[in-house]
C-alpha cells in the first residue's frame, strides 16, 4: 500500500499545522511563495535559506504557543 505520501504529514507540514495557520500565511511570513511551500510540505527537501526560515518562523510560533498553554 502506497500511503506515505498521502498519508503521513512531513515534518514542515505537521509543524506548521501545529501553529493553525494557513500555508498562506506561513508563505508570507517566511518570504517563500506558497507554490514552492507546498511542494516543500509534500516532501521536497527544502534549500538552506528557505529550511532556515522555516526554522525561524515556525519556531517562534511553536514556541509562543508553548508559552500560552
Amino acid at each position: 500500500m502506497r500511503c506515505y505520501s498521502a498519508c503521513m504529514a512531513t515534518p514542515w507540514k505537521a509543524m506548521r499545522e501545529a501553529t493553525g495557520l494557513s500555508q498562506r500565511e506561513i508563505a508570507r511570513r517566511t518570504q517563500i511563495n506558497s507554490g514552492r511551500l507546498s511542494i516543500i510540505e509534500r516532501g521536497v527537501t527544502p534549500n538552506d535559506e528557505e529550511a532556515a526560515r522555516l526554522r525561524s518562523v515556525l519556531g517562534e510560533l511553536l514556541t509562543k504557543k508553548g508559552d500560552a498553554a
